[in-house]
């Protein structure tokens, strides 16, 4: 079980594993935020469905995040994005680690961080990005029924694609790759 003893664990997993980086300066610079949200009941993820009138990944489930602006560290620019998208203010998030780089297919290189969200929040969505924000408990994604694999063509090749299954909601994709790697995580903890 994902619980708070658990989640110490991945702490420590997370201190003592550094993330790879990748270097690609042709890449445009993003961050994501994994939100964590500790209830009576456990501790569960909190995602979102984008808009459909957005130009890339349209429609699809995703945590919140977005481009690095400035001179942001990718710390304050998955913080600053967790905020505009859902309203999580900055002071409630607790960084707690950062997963490997990815790279999507849009062009954008994603540095996702893993945040335990504090104190309850109203959620504030920003509809012009997000159309839904929903939270998955972190046992349901470790259901063995998760992930199931699928190959997805793009340009021409195969490639392997986890989707993970919660009610309505299908997440895959860059989500469902980021989603992966933290759930590898959280096994070793539990």
């Amino acid at each position: 079980m994902f619980d708070d003893a658990a989640l110490q664990r991945l702490r420590g997993i997370l201190a003592q594993r550094p993330a790879i980086e990748i270097d690609a300066p042709q890449h445009r610079r993003a961050c994501v935020l994994l939100p964590l949200i500790g209830s009576g009941a456990g501790w569960s993820t909190l995602f979102t469905k984008r808009s459909e009138n957005l130009a890339a990944h349209s429609g699809q489930i995703a945590f919140p995040g977005g481009a690095v602006e400035g001179a942001e560290t990718f710390e304050q620019a998955a913080v600053r994005e967790a905020e505009e998208e859902v309203g999580i203010p900055p002071k409630n998030v607790e960084l707690i680690g950062r997963l490997d780089d990815v790279i999507t297919h849009s062009g954008f290189l994603v540095a996702p961080f893993v945040g335990v969200i504090h104190e309850p929040f109203d959620v504030v969505i920003q509809e012009a990005e997000v159309v839904e924000v929903f939270q998955v408990p972190v046992e349901d994604l470790l259901d063995p029924v998760n992930p199931e694999i699928r190959y997805i063509r793009f340009q021409n090749k195969k490639y392997p694609a986890y989707f993970y299954h919660h009610g309505p909601h299908e997440i895959w994709g860059l989500t469902g790759r980021m989603l992966k790697a933290f759930l590898d995580l959280v096994w070793v903890s539990r």
